[in-house]
């Protein structure tokens, strides 16, 4: 007898994972003026080093959870190219917001696929995900549709899915 698996059987999102994609599209109506708080009260320069911490602690974090899950060096310097390549072509971008929707979706994508790889086919796992993040960053931009300052940009939805492109690669 067969049995009845729902399709969403392999669709199993964490709630964190939830929490963290629904707090992506809310903070599209308020982290523009904090943005713009911080640049004012910092400057530019000091806006730079504080999105430079802050990717730096979050490499760390990647870096610490490499070397916990997989101890041979190879992939540890896998990694090490992965995050340098992704952080130089991230950091040709000459806007500091856009820095930050990839790095924001490469977190995303690296959590989802982590959440629906439990039954370790990571093809499928990363297939998911990019259908997860993408649903994400096209509904994260409509919400930035109806905001009176905010705007609608299919660059952005692009942005959004090589950032969580590049954080799918890591469960590789």
């Amino acid at each position: 007898m067969s049995r009845f698996y729902p399709p969403f059987k392999y669709f199993c999102i964490s709630k964190f994972t939830l929490f963290l994609a629904l707090f992506i599209i809310i903070s599209a109506s308020f982290t523009r003026q904090i943005m713009d708080f911080i640049k004012a009260s910092t400057g530019e320069k000091g806006f730079f080093y504080l999105i430079a911490t802050m990717v730096g602690i979050l490499g760390l974090f990647f870096l610490i959870c490499a070397v916990r899950n997989s101890y041979r060096l190879v992939k540890v310097l896998i990694f090490v190219v992965i995050w340098g390549t992704g952080l130089a072509l991230t950091w040709q971008i000459k806007i500091p917001e856009e820095r930050i929707h990839i790095l924001e979706y490469a977190v995303l994508g690296w959590f989802s696929v982590k959440d629906l790889n439990r039954e370790n086919k990571k093809v499928r796992a990363s297939f998911l995900a990019c259908i997860y993040y993408i649903i994400v960053g096209i509904l994260d931009e409509l919400f930035q549709a109806i905001l009176p300052y905010r705007f609608f940009d299919w660059r952005d939805v692009i942005f959004n899915g090589a950032g969580g492109g590049w954080g799918i690669i890591y469960i590789y």
